[in-house]
């Protein structure tokens, strides 16, 4: 199972990037390079002041590691030798002066050490072009979306359509595996359910618990992904928390919620929109329901014992 973030793979990742980099810069000290006219000659924009050339690029996600590798240091490989061959298009495109101190190569995540090792490799032959628009202390390098977590938490707080991902589904194969390791939070979930008059049938009840777990797995392997979002998972787990807070006093006072679950789960959708601003309302829904499951197996949410006539 493995949820990605939509934008995390070709133009879109591109968009954003330059997004990214034009808010961190400031619109008027990064440079965009449009690439339909001819091309973009290795960099699809650059710092003015920085004097850094970006050239950005999102592989398709799931892979492993060494494929990752493979496609990013094909991708420096490729468009360093064109930041090296077209010296015409760039020499004015840095007029009068300008002389680049880096190429950076701007990924989502990288994670070995070898594209590191092949930056230096390719600094090296740079700086053995003499290009002219290229300074003494030059260096290529590649950084990932997390050095620039100022920014990019800053766009997705002002961006209407908020922080969406796509997930796959979750196999039956995957709960199974994680059942038979927790076992006691499954029965306490069976236990809850069994008060419910409407679950009093066998089948009825199994198909919700199945859907239930469903929840917590995709809701958790989302987590995961929103630690790359640390401003955006803190908010999350902090409103999580009001609200078990909210939902344990409840059940003190007797007051519980009655079988309610849609009712729980859209309200709390609705409290993760209002609280955390960067999320995109499908996001919303699966944290939502993923609480809700967490809160069902750990008893903060439950429900009133059925009383027999």
């Amino acid at each position: 199972m493995m949820a990605a973030a939509a934008r995390l793979s070709g133009t879109d990742w591109e968009e954003w990037a330059n997004r990214i980099l034009s808010h961190h810069f400031g619109p008027t000290e990064y440079q965009r390079v449009p690439s339909k006219d001819r091309g973009d000659a290795g960099i699809e924009g650059f710092s003015i002041t920085r004097r850094e050339a970006f050239q950005c690029y999102g592989c398709e996600e799931p892979i492993s590691t060494q494929e990752r590798y493979d496609k990013q240091r094909d991708k420096m490989t490729g468009d360093v030798k064109k930041f090296i061959e077209n010296t015409e298009a760039l020499s004015r495109l840095f007029q009068p002066s300008l002389k680049m101190k880096r190429w950076v190569l701007f990924v989502p995540w990288f994670d070995s050490k070898e594209i590191v090792a092949h930056a230096a490799k390719k600094t090296r032959e740079v700086i053995a072009a003499k290009l002219p628009y290229v300074d003494s202390d030059f260096r290529v390098m590649v950084v990932q979306e997390s050095s620039f977590s100022v920014a990019r938490d800053q766009l997705l707080s002002t961006t209407p359509e908020g922080l969406k991902f796509q997930q796959t589904s979750v196999s039956e194969e995957e709960i199974g595996a994680w059942c038979s390791s927790n076992d006691g939070f499954v029965g306490v979930l069976k236990d809850k359910l069994s008060r419910l008059p409407t679950l009093q049938n066998d089948a009825k009840r199994d198909t919700l618990v199945l859907s239930i777990l469903k929840w917590y797995l995709a809701g958790q392997e989302l987590l995961e992904r929103l630690r790359d979002y640390p401003e955006v998972y803190e908010k999350v787990m902090a409103t999580k928390s009001h609200r078990e807070e909210f939902l344990a006093l409840s059940c003190l006072d007797g007051e519980a919620s009655n079988g309610n679950l849609s009712e729980t789960l859209k309200s709390f959708k609705n409290e993760l929109q209002r609280e955390v601003a960067e999320l995109h309302s499908f996001s919303a829904q699966h944290l939502a329901a993923e609480a809700v499951a967490d809160w069902l197996m750990r008893c903060p949410l439950t429900f009133p014992e059925t009383v027999d006539e």
